[in-house]
């Protein structure tokens, strides 16, 4: 099984400061497209400002490429964009113009062990095959995260956190004809919006532990004692992913020598 000809990855950034995903293009990102991922930073439009009646001109060009690497999309640049640039635009343009099997959101302030990553597909997919919806639960269940493990989860209020989660073509057909914006707010938290599409629908998230929402520079939820927060750049670490790296991510990369 190649997992790298099934997933694509979108790296969710902005034009505005703090432009993390530069972070993620000096770092991680080119390790993935040595391993043969096709990796693209997802960017809002800058010239977008308010909320307008869409055209028929906008749904036909509601993309385009500024370079082979970087899809902008026809929303805000900030985060009133993330609902769009993140999950609803992307599997539109997926679904419609690839044939990806399965589409991996992470944010820009996410670091990737990429060795790591593609283990973890690798074991998803043999265990699973008939996989749908994968990332980091939220809110966290009280698993220790210092173990890898991985639950299945379906149940009202918990999703795949932000930082990093991945859906099928048939998870994402349902999500475009199901997710609802309700409030406001909620154009900002594309994970809550997926993921109660997802939970409303019977569909399983499968919680991975080598996927994490905090780290060492912004702890959320504990401190875990002696122990502290796990650390992706440990190298005896089974993460794969970690979120808030707070412009860490090059000290990230040398200690771990990639």
């Amino acid at each position: 099984m190649d997992v790298t000809k099934k997933v694509i990855i979108m790296v969710t950034g902005s034009h505005r400061k703090p432009d993390n995903h530069k972070e993620c293009e000096k770092t991680w990102i080119p390790l993935l497209r040595k391993m043969g991922f096709k990796v693209l930073t997802a960017l809002g439009n800058k010239q977008v400002q308010e909320y307008g009646l869409l055209t028929p001109n906008d749904f036909k060009n509601y993309y385009e490429f500024t370079n082979k690497n970087t899809i902008q999309f026809r929303t805000f640049d900030d985060k009133r964009g993330l609902y769009d640039k993140s999950i609803k635009l992307p599997a539109k343009w997926i679904l419609e113009e690839t044939d990806y099997e399965y589409y991996f959101r992470i944010d820009s302030d996410s670091f990737v062990h990429p060795q790591r990553f593609k283990q973890m597909l690798i074991d998803n997919f043999n265990w699973a095959p008939d996989l749908d919806y994968m990332g980091c639960c939220h809110p966290w269940m009280g698993w220790n995260p210092h173990h890898a493990g991985r639950y299945f989860v379906c149940r009202s209020g918990h999703i795949a956190s932000g930082c990093g989660y991945m859906v099928s073509r048939r998870a994402m057909k349902v999500a475009l004809e199901r997710m609802k914006v309700l409030q406001p707010f909620e154009f900002q938290v594309d994970d809550w919006i997926l993921g109660r599409a997802m939970w409303e629908n019977g569909i399983q998230l499968l919680h991975d532990s080598r996927i994490y929402f905090e780290s060492k520079h912004r702890t959320l939820i504990h401190d875990y004692g002696e122990l502290g927060v796990p650390d992706i750049t440990n190298k005896k670490s089974h993460l794969a992913i970690q979120h808030y790296m707070n412009g860490h991510m090059e000290d990230a990369i040398k200690k771990l020598k990639l």
